[in-house]
């Protein structure tokens, strides 16, 4: 898989993507754990790092139900997706992410959250794609990603130590 990502491989792709999201913000454990390799992990705050069908499920209880009506009504959306090939049959993802909600007690519309992704999917032996990881970034505390000069920022973000 050198240079880029078929214009098949990327329609295949994003179509796990939707399966991931539509699986997610409608509370299908079984099909949003479908969408990742056996032994995928998904990185959230503040669940962590969530390795295997115990960890999404442990995960997604978290999201799901912590918090009564909290989860309801959301729709992830993803983009400026960017795919580069990673190894011989991986895909690495980039994109940006928000999540519309639709508030189930007040009935308001709103953005909930922005942030960043950075997944790998692969082919599996089935020929099917799977995510092997999910690092998902919340744009909290004013920390997004800019590479740009600190004149940009009114004050610049502390650097992290190296």
């Amino acid at each position: 898989m050198a240079g880029k990502v078929s214009l098949e491989d990327r329609v295949a792709i994003d179509e796990l993507m939707a399966r991931y999201c539509w699986a997610l913000d409608t509370g299908d454990f079984e099909g949003y754990a479908a969408t990742f390799a056996e032994d995928g992990w998904l990185r959230h705050w503040p669940q962590g790092q969530c390795v295997g069908r115990e960890g999404l499920k442990r995960a997604t209880d978290s999201l799901w139900y912590d918090k009564p009506n909290h989860y309801l009504g959301r729709q992830h959306r993803f983009s400026a997706v960017l795919m580069s090939p990673k190894g011989e049959n991986g895909v690495r993802i980039k994109a940006f992410w928000s999540i519309l909600q639709h508030d189930v007690e007040t009935f308001e519309n709103r953005v909930f959250g922005m942030g960043t992704w950075d997944t790998l999917a692969v082919r599996e032996t089935d020929g099917e794609w799977r995510f092997a990881s999910v690092d998902v970034d919340l744009w909290i505390k004013g920390q997004v990603p800019w590479v740009g000069e600190d004149r940009a920022w009114k004050t610049p973000p502390a650097k992290a130590a190296e």
